[in-house]
């Protein structure tokens, strides 16, 4: 990818996560990497993390997701919507960048599974970016109204949030469609946002590429190394972010 551009992709399988890596793993096997990540020896998964190798992120569920890549700047649009944000260094000197949602003992056959990205692709496994070789900031956003880190849950239903997300709610709860009309005055809601159901795609989570130029502050840790998401409610409510490009259906 260059300075500027822009991809969006389908991973189709999820286990609760969505990973960024270097494509040669940090230096580690397949079969190293997942005994890191499942804690069965070698580094610890907080040692993976912080020197670069990994950015693991734990999810509420594992349905599958829309994911748009951002090399530079984000728009205003993408700046103003995110409910949740995660940022740490990734280690890219190999020059690819793999993006995936699964990671199980079967690892030698996923990491067979994970293809080059193109745009408007729908990938099983997960699939790989060419970069620049270098040292990046790397930042994950997600989106509601499909946003699979729990921040928009928080403030739809802090209730479920509580029985998915097993911790407190730190966002303040408020209806939906009350938020939307406060900060909306005069716009028509989306249907997600009176409740009712809509067909039409909303992107997920965006993977924001920055080249890293400053030391960038430890991420906190959730118990396991997975880096914990920092959430937010935006001040004018969301209604969700499409892609640039046509998937099929």
């Amino acid at each position: 990818m260059a300075e500027g551009k822009r991809m969006e992709f389908i991973i189709e399988e999820a286990g609760c996560l969505i990973w960024v890596a270097p494509r040669d793993l940090g230096g580690l096997s397949p079969d190293e990497f997942y005994n890191v990540f499942s804690g069965g020896g070698g580094e610890s998964l907080n040692d993976l993390v912080e020197r670069g190798a990994m950015i693991p992120l734990s999810l509420y569920q594992d349905d599958g997701y829309l994911v748009r890549v951002v090399e530079g700047d984000l728009s205003d649009e993408e700046e103003a919507e995110w409910t949740a944000r995660a940022r740490w260094k990734l280690a890219l000197d190999c020059g690819e960048m793999i993006v995936s949602g699964i990671l199980t003992p079967d690892i030698e056959s996923e990491i067979k599974e994970i293809k080059p990205a193109k745009n408007g692709g729908s990938f099983w496994a997960g699939c790989r970016l060419k970069v620049a070789p270098g040292a990046y900031q790397v930042e994950v956003y997600s989106y509601p109204p499909g946003d699979l880190s729990g921040g928009w849950m928080q403030i739809e239903d802090p209730r479920m949030f509580k029985l998915a997300m097993n911790e407190k709610a730190r966002l303040k709860a408020e209806k939906p469609l009350k938020y939307f009309r406060r900060t909306r005055l005069g716009e028509k809601p989306p249907a997600w946002i009176e409740g009712d159901f809509e067909e039409n795609e909303y992107i997920n989570f965006i993977i924001r590429l920055l080249p890293l130029s400053s030391k960038l502050p430890m991420p906190e840790f959730e118990e396991g190394g997975f880096i914990e998401w920092e959430f937010r409610k935006p001040d004018i409510c969301p209604i969700g972010i499409r892609p640039a490009v046509k998937f099929k259906s």
